[in-house]
């Protein structure tokens, strides 16, 4: 089953497009996307006030927007600062501040408990204030984070006896709980979450195995050469990395019907890479990444996230962020990221479909496809060809024989340049987001009658999201609009 097409990049000058056929077939059977499958990681510090202002505030109308807009339905606290005795452990009111924020926005929430010389009687404490004040808001409890990273030679042996205690006190408190874990580095512990499923999944209290990927190795090194990191992120080759760690362990979980998130996870470690990890290149690495993961039946993922993470020797600015504050304090300021989870929320409805290149010429498209339960199919198509050997998609497409008659409707990805290295003119639907989360972007019929044969012209360095809806449906759509 394909469920991802993937051909490779053109390096023919003097072409100006290629011709690609795809053939979309129905999978039967197929599992629907994970309603919690995007996701936000910030750091646990994140939780205590400053200035006497909390950062997640159920009142903040432009970050609750925001979140919205972008189709967050998971948010996890954790990051090394959740491990760091530097950093206080979060109290009532910043649990209350942070709950009613969740609400607020509609999100599930992944709370973390220190691990690091930490008090399971505290965490225990915790846990049962948010479980009996904020179960509607609460995904599960996690405890610590990567302790690999403070104790690089830990064995597994000695993490599950760090562990245990919180676990067991939490359960004593909150007979029901569920946990995440292990958070461990996916580079150095791949052994760990395999380990964990084994002696804790039976108890039936383990919602989630978890790893933390960051998929381009650390920031520092990889701002040294920039334009060698533009070319990884956009690499055809990221889908073989991808595969390798999914049969490293998530396939393995999968078949042991063990559900698996990264709930941490971003392009390059220690708060990214400078002009790549903020630049239009990491937009559709991040959008290509996300949809590879999403066809393949994972919980989903979390980007990290914020205005501080770690980085190298104490916490700073962060390079990957999906939005920061504005200076002024008034709303958010987006950034490249942020447009990638955009396009994935309005372009990932439903079940995946299968997905194949029938006629494959040499240019870097990735291809995805769904259908909703109302029978209206999406496609996300991403050219990742950039630069003087850039080549335009031709893309001649074929729908399954039961969505013969409808509507077609696109918006396209794209920075107004065409640059890869660019941080704005980034447009969603020639739309772009605003201060206060909100996107002017629309939809735009291009199309209508038969599903097949339908050519959709992909720029170098874009996307275009696709929507094919049947003609009962927009006979249904026509009529409650008329009412």
């Amino acid at each position: 089953m394909i469920l991802a097409a993937m051909v490779s990049p053109s390096c023919f000058a003097g072409e100006t497009s290629q011709a690609v056929k795809i053939r979309v077939a129905d999978n039967p059977g197929e599992k629907e996307l994970e309603p919690l499958f995007v996701g936000l990681s910030y750091e646990s510090s994140t939780l205590l006030p400053r200035s006497g202002r909390y950062y997640f505030d159920a009142d903040d109308a432009a970050l609750v927007q925001t979140f919205r807009t972008l189709g967050v339905k998971s948010l996890r606290l954790g990051g090394n600062s959740v491990d760091d005795n530097r950093v206080g452990v979060p109290q009532e009111n910043d649990i209350d501040s942070l709950f009613r924020f969740a609400r607020a926005a509609g999100v599930k929430v992944i709370y973390s408990f220190r691990l690091q010389d930490g008090n399971p009687a505290e965490s225990a404490r915790l846990a049962g204030y948010i479980a009996s004040h904020y179960a509607d808001a609460l995904d599960c409890f996690s405890i610590g984070n990567e302790p690999d990273l403070y104790k690089p030679k830990i064995s597994y042996e000695q993490y599950l006896a760090m562990w245990k205690p919180h676990y067991e006190a939490i359960l004593k408190v909150v007979p029901n709980a569920q946990f995440d874990g292990p958070c461990t580095d996916g580079n150095i512990r791949g052994d760990f979450p395999l380990y964990l499923a084994r002696d804790i999944a039976p108890g039936g209290h383990l919602a989630m195995v978890s790893d933390h990927r960051y998929f381009f190795g650390i920031g520092r090194s990889a701002e040294t050469n920039v334009p060698l990191t533009q070319a990884r992120f956009l690499a055809v080759t990221n889908h073989n990395i991808y595969a390798s760690h999914y049969a490293r362990f998530p396939e393995k979980l999968a078949a042991a019907g063990v559900p698996y998130r990264m709930d941490e996870m971003n392009n390059c470690g220690h708060g990214g890479a400078k002009d790549v990890s903020d630049s239009y290149a990491a937009t559709l690495w991040e959008l290509d990444c996300t949809h590879w993961w999403a066809n393949h039946h994972i919980l989903g993922m979390n980007y990290h996230t914020g205005e501080s993470v770690f980085r190298d020797t104490g916490y700073g600015p962060v390079n990957y962020s999906t939005f920061v504050h504005t200076e002024d304090g008034s709303g958010f300021t987006m950034r490249p990221p942020a447009y990638a989870l955009l396009a994935f929320s309005q372009g990932a409805h439903g079940r995946p479909l299968q997905v194949a290149v029938e006629s494959a010429p040499e240019i870097g498209l990735s291809a995805y496809a769904y259908k909703d339960d109302d029978g209206s199919v999406y496609l996300t198509l991403i050219n990742l060809t950039y630069g003087d050997h850039a080549h335009a998609a031709d893309v001649n497409i074929h729908l399954p024989h039961d969505s013969a008659t409808g509507v077609w409707q696109r918006i396209n990805l794209q920075q107004e340049n065409g640059n890869i290295g660019a941080k704005s003119g980034i447009t969603l639907g020639e739309g772009n987001i605003n201060h206060q989360g909100k996107w002017s972007g629309k939809w735009i019929t291009f199309a209508s009658g038969n599903a097949t044969n339908v050519v959709a012209v992909v720029a170098p360095s874009s996307a275009a999201i696709l929507r094919f809806t049947p003609e009962s449906k927009v006979a249904q759509n026509a009529f409650q609009k008329s009412n």
